[in-house]
């Protein structure tokens, strides 16, 4: 039985999945001893269940998801409900969504929005039966910004930066592989629409939460840079000289809207106006995309 290739009888699915819930048992118990591998789990988990989600029937996915939280709840509860839990379920969908050859932009989104979303529900699971007074705070205890003003505000933002952080990091060591063990990744992108229109979205989010729950707003901002990055990358490889001087001036112009704006507006609110600078990677992605492309073609 090859360990990176399709399983096709039940035999190989159940020897695969023993295999692979040996090895989330002996990081969990591991981490319980040794608190700096907890670095090495959240990179191993997501991975582990990813190709158990690619390689193996969809069927039998929660036969393997019991059996891992199962056995490694009665050595490691803490840590299995934090990472081991999130993990499967991030690397199911990371397995469905390699199948389905979907960019690996949206692979990593995807799993950090579904890990810092799991990652917010089980704190208060965790500190109750860990016995930690308040994990999210020891975090920034370690990172030495306890005393932050605005910690509060930034709690969301905080572990969905993490999160985005793992799950890049995930990808980058899954990706990087993925020839070797046999995973055809989709690195195309067939349309830009699609992308112009997910910052459209969450700028949009982004400004409406800031009316009445800033933590959220600021998720939202933060899920409009990322899309921004990737839109800006294609724009810098465009070598187009019309590109280079719309980014230019918007640009200019964003930043003398924002001085101007910032002043004026309550602290941190005033943080969301930098949603002018993803606007305007958009709109010259929008116009980089389709209204050059149309002039071109005619």
């Amino acid at each position: 039985m090859g360990v990176f290739k399709k399983k096709t009888t039940l035999v190989h699915h159940i020897t695969y999945m023993g295999i692979m819930t040996a090895i989330n048992l002996i990081f969990i118990v591991l981490s319980y001893y040794f608190q700096f591998l907890i670095f090495l789990l959240i990179l191993v988990l997501p991975f582990i269940s990813a190709i158990v989600s690619y390689y193996c029937l969809k069927r039998y996915y929660p036969v393997y998801a019991i059996a891992s939280i199962g056995l490694c709840l009665i050595f490691n509860i803490p840590d299995t409900i934090f990472n081991l839990v999130p993990a499967i379920i991030t690397g199911f969908v990371i397995g469905v969504l390699l199948e389905k050859k979907i960019n690996p932009f949206w692979l990593i989104l995807s799993s950090a929005i579904i890990e810092s979303a799991l990652t917010l529900a089980f704190i208060p699971l965790v500190n109750l039966i860990g016995g930690v007074e308040d994990i999210v705070g020891y975090a920034f205890q370690l990172l030495k910004l306890e005393n932050f003003v605005y910690k509060t505000e930034v709690v969301f933002l905080f572990i969905f930066f993490i999160s985005l952080v793992q799950s890049t990091l995930t990808h980058f060591v899954l990706l990087s592989d993925a020839k070797k063990i046999g995973i055809e990744v989709n690195t195309n992108v067939s349309s830009y629409g699609p992308y112009i229109v997910g910052a459209e979205i969450s700028m949009v989010m982004s400004l409406s939460f800031g009316f009445f729950y800033l933590p959220l707003a600021l998720v939202f901002f933060m899920i409009s840079i990322c899309f921004s990055i990737f839109l800006i990358i294609d724009l810098l490889l465009s070598k187009k000289t019309i590109v280079y001087v719309l980014l230019g001036i918007l640009f200019l112009i964003a930043f003398f809207v924002f001085a101007l704006l910032y002043t004026k507006i309550n602290r941190p609110l005033g943080l969301l106006i930098l949603v002018v600078f993803p606007f305007v990677i958009t709109l010259v992605s929008f116009i980089n995309n389709y209204l050059l492309k149309r002039t071109t073609n005619n």
